[in-house]
């Protein structure tokens, strides 16, 4: 039957198994059957977190679901059917990790069938592999995509939020990250990139090789990171008589403090779920705890924004990293919910 057949070469795709004489017939299968495209769009697009998972619903969810979308064979089709598709794909996503408000994002701006996206929520970190045998790791509250021809054609990822990769090595495909403010070119290498939207720096630190790394407001100005040196951009101007202008990039490199052990490495201690800061202000670590913790956090005096902390928590909950901040500089809080309100 053509479903199962589709099932089958669905399943040998998500293992990266299927040859390019099955790509091209299971394009040619999805374009003579409509319903049975938009599912398969809808599964590459939420289903790239975890690939083993998407293959296993490729081959046993298919035959339970394509009935209920194909109108040529299910002429009474009703709009109850279809929400009980969208339930079992719910259910799907809550078991590979990505979870309700993800498949939500998707309703509300869908994705191009093309665009593969990684997605770390709030309070979690994310694991994955890419096409090409490259490990990424995303920190909370962190995205990150590429079209469907990554490593066939490019190695090209758009980010936004805090990556750390370890990049399998190809001359002949050049690895290039994209964020708001920076382009990262990299042959082979690992590294960590902080490109939050709403930081007021962005940082990359090289643990491994080197990259080049290119403003995105001024393109001729290129710089090379070698191992454990840090460039850190100013993507926020500090006060309005610091206007950001094409011919102005305030950046600077920086070598890593510490230890050549990476697993002590300040910069990429979020892999191993510890919050680690050094001469940061408080307003900062505040916006560290609320990706890690996935909470909100207010501060009902300016003052206490800036004041300068170092540290490193180690797997604790949001009660416990509180206290020990406490040690750190007075203050008190009070919880409500999933809002923090920090006072002197």
């Amino acid at each position: 039957m053509k479903s199962e057949r589709i099932a089958a070469l669905l399943a040998k795709k998500a293992g990266r198994a299927a040859t390019i004489e099955e790509l091209e017939e299971l394009e040619q299968l999805l374009a003579e059957d409509p319903a049975a495209a938009r599912l398969a769009s809808i599964i590459q697009t939420v289903g790239n977190s975890d690939a083993a998972a998407e293959a296993a619903f490729a081959a046993t969810g298919w035959e339970q679901l394509s009935p209920r979308l194909a109108p040529a064979r299910t002429p009474l089709l009703r709009k109850p059917a279809f929400w009980w598709a969208a339930a079992a794909m719910i259910g799907v996503l809550t078991v590979t990790g990505i979870g309700w408000e993800r498949l939500h994002q998707h309703k509300e701006v869908p994705l191009a069938a093309s665009i593969q996206q990684l997605v770390a929520p709030m309070g979690k970190t994310v694991k994955a592999l890419l096409p090409d045998g490259t490990t990424v790791w995303l920190n909370a509250g962190s995205k990150l995509s590429y079209d469907a021809n990554f490593s066939r054609t490019n190695r090209s990822i758009n980010v936004t939020g805090e990556i750390f990769l370890d990049v399998v090595k190809d001359d002949t495909k050049p690895f290039i990250v994209h964020t708001n403010n920076l382009d990262v070119h990299v042959l082979g290498t690992s590294f960590n990139i902080k490109a939050y939207d709403d930081d007021n720096n962005s940082e990359v630190t090289v643990i491994g090789g080197k990259v080049q790394v290119i403003m995105r407001n001024s393109p001729e100005k290129k710089v090379v990171l070698l191992p454990h040196e840090k460039l850190v951009l100013a993507v926020k101007p500090k006060a309005a008589t610091q206007p950001d202008t094409p011919g102005h990039v305030r950046f600077q490199v920086q070598g890593l403090i510490g230890t050549k052990d990476t697993s002590l490495v300040m910069e990429t201690a979020w892999r191993d779920q510890k919050l680690a800061f050094m001469n940061e202000t408080f307003e900062e670590v505040a916006r560290k705890m609320e990706r890690q913790f996935n909470v909100t956090i207010s501060f009902e005096k300016e003052s206490m924004k800036t004041e300068i902390l170092s540290g490193v928590f180690e797997k604790e909950d949001i009660g416990k990293a509180l206290g020990l901040l406490q040690m750190i500089t007075p203050f008190h809080y009070r919880i409500e919910q999933q809002h923090i309100y920090l006072s002197e």
